[in-house]
């Protein structure tokens, strides 16, 4: 109802006792992410200020402003900073990080969406946002083949500039899961020990993310240094080996941004050139997670033909270059050559 008035959530919470009961009930079971449904927020901050200061990665203050349901919005003061390595040379605006006080959440559960990471189109054009739209979709692809993965939600965001020297601009970003919550979900701690073998890792969800990052034409990533890798160990001690958790895919070849970079080491052209960089495992390791693939593709077909975002290009494209690796890995022989035997 578009003219439905519209209550603040911290007044509600704070005045009105059914409301309360059944904010902390929905609160029991609260996941951002597990909606497709764009979030629609207003963010305020002088980003001004935030682009001239990228590279010193300070926190500045903002105001994050959600819509809860239909009638109920949710605002909150935090701090922001620019974060990332290359985007932030290459972007206009860098991705953020977004640090939200922990005493500001009623809610319990939101406590774990204390420092969530935001990525933003990285400059304010079409093009740009179509990058992000495929990074987002890479994501989801992931989560698809596996649940040791980031999460995310689409955002549909309104920024307001404090300084008033940038006009008001309404782009699609998305926030990613933070490594706290995806251990509170999985039940596992974070490792940050650099060094670690490819194949000290759980060797399952290892191929399934070679063949992920393969199916995708990421290799910008490596295990032993932590590069675009978190790295998790459940708390069962009958389970040691840690996890193999990807990122930061905007590098990849179903991305294909204009920045991106070939990874002169494996001498390709461009990123858009496959490159299996697994390490060799176990003839069954390879065919389990090859099957696993497999077993999903309708699945991850059915993320683009349902897409409302993408322009048709980006789409057409997309699935395109998704059904050249399908015809890879279904093939007996060409699985063979381009990844069996190309393994490291």
């Amino acid at each position: 109802n578009a003219s439905a008035q519209v209550h603040d959530f911290d007044s509600l919470v704070s005045s009105d006792d059914d409301f309360r009961a059944i904010a902390k009930n929905i609160g029991d079971t609260l996941d951002l992410f597990n909606e497709a449904k764009p979030l629609e927020v207003v963010f305020y901050s002088d980003f001004k200020n935030l682009v001239k200061n990228k590279n010193k990665e300070e926190y500045q203050d903002a105001t994050f402003r959600v819509m809860f349901n239909d009638t109920v919005q949710v605002t909150r003061n935090l701090k922001i900073r620019p974060r990332g390595n290359m985007r932030k040379g290459a972007c206009f605006m860098p991705p953020l990080k977004l640090n939200f006080p922990k005493k500001d959440a009623y809610i319990k559960q939101l406590e774990l969406f204390d420092k969530l990471k935001m990525v933003l189109d990285c400059k304010r054009s079409d093009l740009y946002e179509q990058y992000l739209l495929s990074e987002y979709y890479a994501y989801k692809i992931l989560n698809i083949i596996t649940e040791y993965s980031l999460r995310v939600r689409l955002l549909r965001v309104t920024y307001i500039d404090r300084s008033g020297r940038f006009k008001d601009i309404t782009r699609y970003a998305f926030i990613i899961e933070s490594i706290e919550q995806l251990n509170a979900r999985l039940n596992t701690i974070q490792i940050e020990t650099k060094s670690i073998r490819d194949v000290r890792t759980n060797h399952k969800v290892l191929v399934e993310g070679y063949l992920f990052q393969y199916l995708i034409g990421n290799t910008d990533w490596s295990i032993p240094t932590l590069h675009n890798i978190y790295l998790v160990k459940s708390k069962d001690p009958t389970k040691p080996s840690p996890y193999v958790i990807p990122y930061d895919f905007d590098y990849a070849g179903i991305v294909n941004t204009n920045y991106a970079i070939p990874n002169e080491d494996l001498g390709t052209k461009s990123v858009r050139e496959r490159v299996y960089r697994g390490v060799c495992l176990t003839v069954n390791e390879l065919q389990n997670a090859r099957q696993v693939v497999l077993d999903k593709k309708k699945q991850i077909h059915s993320l683009y033909e349902q897409d409302i975002y993408l322009t048709k290009y980006y789409k057409n494209t997309s699935m395109a270059y998704i059904n050249q690796f399908f015809d890879i890995i279904e093939n007996d022989n060409a699985f063979r050559r381009e990844i069996a035997r190309a393994c490291r």
